[in-house]
């Protein structure tokens, strides 16, 4: 249980780009529109957290499989308190920003 293939795909409405996963094992990144109008890549800056993407929704992946989607879907909603350089901030567990390992989800 976990993502065995991607697809690349362009969004035919206004929604910025984003990943997510179908009913198999296969990770489906989608560009936005504009960009791919424009020939720009929405995801040049994601590189280095594309192993927590990947982790990311291998997580929804098994979370749907076990419990079904609507509760893999509420795992983005969760949202944690951590403390970071003498601050709180306040974020969603999927902020890979934050993401404490290559899980994609802060644990902190």
């Amino acid at each position: 249980m976990c993502v065995c293939d991607f697809v690349l795909a362009c969004s035919i409405d206004d929604s910025p780009s984003y990943f997510t996963y179908d009913n198999d094992d296969t990770m489906i990144i989608i560009q936005s529109k504009s960009s791919a109008l424009a020939s720009h890549s929405d995801f040049y800056y994601i590189e280095p957290y594309i192993e927590l993407l990947i982790s990311h929704e291998s997580v929804h992946f098994v979370i749907k499989k076990l419990e079904g989607s609507l509760d893999s879907e509420m795992l983005d909603n969760l949202e944690v308190i951590i403390h970071r350089n003498a601050k709180n901030y306040q974020v969603t567990i999927n902020n890979m920003l934050f993401a404490s390992d290559n899980t994609g989800l802060v644990l902190e």
